[in-house]
């Protein structure tokens, strides 16, 4: 069976009786692009199709799998007959199999694409987040957290009782690389200051 073929006899059939592909379509209850399709021998017409279609162009079914008339007194042998029905069979099913395949990559390159948007959005809340949050980073470019370094080459802060203060000011209920940092500072400070 072949659809090039099949296409060109539908075509043929067609214009032989003055039909629009719409107005084919509407009689099958297709759409015109379906009907362009199997003109052009891109598809071919749903197995359910084929006795409708056989109906309206006054033709056999057998006629129209292998894409010409046949003389009227020519009888079908069963085994041309039982070829012609696998065949069909047999495209109905690759394009069932085809449709399948393309759903099923649709529907996954729609679930990648949300979770890729959901991914995106939840970046975006957290970069904007509000500092009332609880995801306040400190300044520290704040003069508060100025620091020198001692003789070992720790950094302590310079004035130690502003960025105690300062901290006070900033500490949140959450741990973040700055935080330790400023920690860290903080008790360098207190173990300088102590040791003098």
């Amino acid at each position: 069976m072949d659809k090039e073929k099949l296409g060109l006899f539908v075509s043929r059939l067609r214009k032989e009786q003055n039909m629009t592909q719409k107005e084919l379509a509407e009689r099958l209850g297709v759409t015109d692009k379906a009907v362009s399709k199997w003109e052009r021998g891109l598809s071919f017409p749903d197995i359910s199709l084929l006795e409708p279609l056989a109906d309206t162009f006054d033709v056999s079914v057998m006629e129209l799998l292998q894409g010409k008339r046949m003389p009227k007194e020519e009888t079908i042998s069963v085994e041309l007959a039982q070829e012609v029905l696998d065949d069909s069979l047999r495209i109905s099913d690759r394009e069932i199999q085809r449709k399948h395949v393309i759903s099923k990559s649709i529907i996954l390159l729609c679930c990648v694409s949300l979770m890729l948007l959901i991914s995106i959005i939840l970046n975006i809340i957290n970069l904007s987040v509000s500092p009332d949050s609880g995801t306040y980073t400190p300044d520290l470019s704040s003069e508060a957290y100025e620091t020198t370094l001692t003789g070992e080459n720790e950094e302590i802060f310079t004035n130690p009782e502003h960025a105690l203060e300062q901290i006070t000011e900033d500490v949140q209920s959450f741990d973040s690389e700055e935080w330790n940092y400023l920690i860290k500072i903080l008790s360098n400070t207190y173990k300088e200051v102590t040791a003098e």
